[in-house]
């Protein structure tokens, strides 16, 4: 009599879990994403509202650079929040890098969130107000753009203190 051999669930789970870790790190063979240095930013979470977001710093790709952008959120499960905007960087040289973004944040604990932002290159993009921006420069053409950037980032949430302007 021959025996089968069946697998418990958590050895099937352990193994699907195993081929995704190994898939996750394996190289990809096009070129790097931006690679961001020194580097700030500010953001006004809204759920109501478009929430404006600027970024300055140094990064490959790009040198020392400058970033706007807008991004539309909604609150989903526990406190977290996910949204998707466009955004523009300008390079050193001048050269405009547009895309659109995905945001992720998770809940705010200690006036914190922990933020994951992925940004993907596009010819154009268009803000809320209507305004229209180009990929120009070296980044132009579809080919000469990066693949993209991910930015994971704890984003301190400020809880303004209003003080009087003239105390008496």
């Amino acid at each position: 009599m021959k025996r089968l051999l069946i697998p418990s669930r958590t050895t099937v789970t352990l193994l699907v879990l195993i081929a995704f870790v190994v898939r996750s790190v394996t190289p990809a063979s096009a070129a790097p994403q931006i690679k961001l240095n020194n580097w700030g930013g500010t953001i006004d979470f809204s759920t109501t509202d478009v929430s404006s977001f600027t970024m300055a710093g140094t990064a490959s790709h790009l040198g020392k650079f400058t970033s706007y952008g807008e991004v539309q959120f909604e609150p989903v499960a526990d406190g977290m929040l996910a949204g998707t905007g466009v955004a523009v960087f300008t390079a050193a040289d001048g050269s405009l890098l547009a895309g659109h973004v995905e945001w992720a944040a998770e809940e705010a604990v200690d006036g914190c969130r922990t933020s994951a932002v992925h940004f993907k290159w596009a010819d154009s993009v268009e803000f809320s107000d209507g305004t229209v921006v180009e990929s120009s420069g070296r980044f132009a053409k579809a080919e000469n753009r990066p693949p993209g950037l991910v930015v994971i980032a704890i984003i301190a949430v400020l809880i303004a203190l209003l003080k009087p302007a003239v105390e008496k």
